[in-house]
């Protein structure tokens, strides 16, 4: 027997090469899937993009009016408001996705997207429109939801109550070729991502709306490549290497976080850019809460120097935290009881708490009200404490307990 045979066959390659092959090999495959699946009619044809700007919607139902590109839908009627356009005819296999771009402080419980065809005039279809990570999630239509043959109209639809005007700014049909559909994908991935207060817990919460997240893409394509590896050694009867194994894995995890670290490069630049060289109070003013820092401003110059008893009520227990932070060093407090999770929110301070001297903040507060004429804070069970105004703003109110 020759020294050769017994040995088992070894691959040609080395292991990190194989690692990178396989995985690169199954991330293509993941790639193919997801345009496959979300292209349209003519994968290989470039039918073009077309958008409809919210100024082009004829109110139906409800009020509202267009403001310059847009049209702005401020109420409904009798739990209803509509807006619908005429538009091109245009093939509904060659667009099976829609993107809608809506603006509003608060979205309504029932948003919908109407469309009628030329084979059935007579009746409309509809799909609930979905609001994700602060904005409309792209539609992906099919035939069973009556999305087939020649669109020739399309609305949309708020049922029940309209918490806040709903600016339309444009409703677009995105080209489903192959090549558009490829071009999104990567567009998706490299988007940059801005860290939000929740980011810590949703870093990219937007991916929610991408055909697929990177994180997804990269562990279906990390668990093809470990698989491809196990078949291809039994077939050729390799001895399976760890080493493979832990590389694919390795890299797959390697590749998420450089795209992490890219964006965290992005947020840095941007902080950089918008706070280098500013003072407390120009850095404060150049934040996302900005309203409540000017807020805060207007309060501290109408409060004598502290020390001073400084009571902050507001139904938002986040703006009363921030607005105390804001005025510190005074002995600010706010309208809890107890601490940590044991925490109870109360629905208004004792009067028999306030004394005189004590400042009381009122911001988009309702559980007790001004009566300016009698200068008098009163509680809604009938009990009242003399107060001064201090200060008046149409969000926030200033008094003095006297």
């Amino acid at each position: 027997m020759s020294a050769a045979e017994g040995v088992a066959p070894r691959p040609a390659w080395p292991w990190w090469a194989i690692a990178a092959g396989l995985l690169a090999s199954a991330m293509a495959g993941v790639i193919v899937w997801i345009v496959m699946t979300h292209t349209g009619a003519d994968r290989f044809a470039n039918a073009p993009p077309f958008t409809v700007p919210g100024a082009s919607f004829q109110l139906t139902r409800g009020g509202g009016h267009p403001d310059k590109t847009s049209f702005i839908l401020e109420s409904v009627q009798e739990g209803l408001a509509a807006l619908s356009a005429e538009i091109t005819p245009f093939s509904a296999d060659k667009y099976p996705r829609v993107e809608w771009l809506i603006h509003t402080a608060q979205p309504p419980a029932e948003l919908a997207f109407v469309w009628r065809t030329r084979e059935n005039p007579r009746r409309t279809y509809s799909k609930p429109l979905r609001w994700l990570a602060g904005r409309v999630a792209p539609l992906q239509l099919t035939t069973s939801e009556g999305w087939l043959g020649t669109i020739t109209g399309i609305a949309l639809v708020v049922r029940g109550s309209l918490p806040a005007p709903l600016e339309v700014v444009s409703v677009r049909m995105p080209s489903t070729s192959a090549a558009a559909t490829m071009k999104e994908v990567y567009a998706q991935w490299a988007t940059h991502f801005p860290l939000k207060g929740y980011a810590i817990t949703f870093p990219f919460d937007v991916e929610r709306v991408h055909f697929l997240s990177i994180a997804m893409a990269t562990a279906l394509a990390t668990g093809l490549a470990i698989l491809a590896y196990l078949l291809l050694a039994r077939w050729r009867g390799w001895p399976v290497d760890a080493r493979v194994l832990w590389a694919t894995f390795a890299a797959a995890w390697i590749l998420l976080d450089a795209r992490w670290q890219l964006n965290l490069g992005r947020e840095a630049a941007l902080a950089v850019e918008r706070f280098s060289g500013k003072s407390a109070d120009e850095k404060a003013l150049a934040a996302e809460d900005a309203p409540v820092f000017v807020l805060a401003q207007d309060l501290r110059r109408s409060l004598p120097p502290p020390p001073n008893r400084v009571l902050v009520l507001s139904d938002n227990d986040l703006l009363a935290v921030r607005l105390a932070h804001f005025l510190y060093p005074q002995n600010v407090s706010r309208n809890l009881s107890g601490r940590g999770e044991g925490r109870v929110e109360v629905a208004a301070p004792d009067p028999a708490r306030l004394r005189s001297g004590d400042y009381v903040a009122l911001v988009l507060y309702s559980a007790i009200g001004y009566d300016a004429a009698r200068k008098l804070l009163v509680w809604p069970g009938g009990s009242t404490k003399p107060a001064e105004l201090i200060l008046s703003r149409p969000d926030a109110l200033l008094v003095r307990v006297l």
